[in-house]
C-alpha cells in the first residue's frame, strides 16, 4: 500500500516537473523571439541614418577662422566611429554637376558663394544622408540616441523674428524627398523672385533657414523639430552673434 502511494506521488512530482519545464522554456522561446524583434527593428531603424559627419569649408585652411579647428574636432571627437567628410567648394561644386545636373545651370548663376553653400548641403543631405553641421557649431555630446531614426531631424531658431527652422544642423536619411523639395523651391525663388529680394542680398529667404521653415510646412509629419532648449545641451554656435 505504502509503496502504491510512493510511486503515485512520484509521478505526480514528476509531471509537475515536467509542467514547470515547458512553461519555463515556452516564456523564455517568447521572450527570445520578442527580443529578437525589436533587436531587428531598432537595427532597421538605426540604419536609416547613414553614420557620415558632414561640414563644408575652403580647401585653404588660411581662409578658416579659428574657431573652425575647435568645432571640427568636438564632432570627431563624439562621433569617433562615423565617417567625417569635410566638402571643399570643388567637391560641392562636382557633386551638384554630377548628381543634380538638372540644378547647376542655377548653383552656377548664384552671385554670392553663401547660396552655394546653403543649397549644396541639402544636396549632400539627399545624396548621402548623416548629419550635416555648419562649421562653427560645436558638438557638446553624441545625441544619437535622442534622434527619431526614421525621420528628418533640424534644430529650431533661436532667431523666431526670421525663421521656425535653422539650416545649420540638419540630420537625415539619405534620399528623403524633402530636400529635393528645398532644392526645387530655392530654384524657384532664385529663378522667379522679387529682385529686390535678390538686390537685398536675402539669403535666409532665397536658400537659408527661412527657406527650408517654408518647405517643412509641406512636411512636418516627416520632420522632427529639435527644441532649442535641447539644441543647448548638445550642440551650439561657438562664437556667433
Amino acid at each position: 500500500m505504502y509503496l502504491y502511494i510512493f510511486i503515485v506521488a512520484l509521478v505526480i512530482i514528476i509531471i509537475v516537473l515536467l509542467i514547470v519545464f515547458y512553461l519555463k522554456h515556452k516564456n523564455n522561446s517568447k521572450q527570445n523571439i520578442e527580443n529578437n524583434i525589436e533587436n531587428n527593428i531598432e537595427n532597421n531603424i538605426e540604419d536609416n541614418i547613414t553614420h557620415i559627419i558632414h561640414q563644408t569649408a575652403p580647401a585653404d585652411k588660411s581662409k578658416w577662422k579659428e574657431d573652425w579647428y575647435i568645432c571640427q574636432d568636438s564632432w570627431k571627437k563624439n562621433f569617433p566611429d562615423w565617417e567625417y567628410k569635410l566638402w571643399t567648394d570643388e567637391d560641392n561644386d562636382n557633386l551638384v554637376k554630377t548628381e543634380f545636373p538638372e540644378f547647376y545651370k542655377t548653383y552656377n548663376s548664384y552671385t554670392k558663394l553663401i547660396y552655394k553653400i546653403d543649397m549644396v548641403r541639402y544636396c549632400i543631405l539627399y545624396k548621402y544622408g548623416g548629419i550635416y553641421a555648419d562649421m562653427d557649431y560645436y558638438c557638446n555630446r553624441n545625441f544619437y540616441n535622442e534622434l527619431d531614426k526614421n525621420k528628418i531631424s533640424i534644430s529650431e531658431s533661436p532667431y523666431k523674428q526670421n525663421e521656425y527652422l535653422q539650416n545649420a544642423l540638419m540630420i537625415s536619411p539619405k534620399n528623403n524627398k524633402f530636400w529635393l523639395d528645398v532644392i526645387e523651391e530655392g530654384v524657384k525663388r532664385w529663378n522667379n523672385g522679387n529682385i529686390d529680394y535678390i538686390k537685398n542680398n536675402v539669403v535666409l529667404y532665397l536658400s537659408g533657414p527661412q527657406l527650408v521653415s517654408d518647405v517643412y510646412k509641406k512636411h512636418q509629419n516627416n520632420i522632427k523639430v529639435l527644441p532649442i532648449k535641447q539644441m543647448l545641451k548638445i550642440a551650439n554656435f561657438a562664437n556667433r552673434n
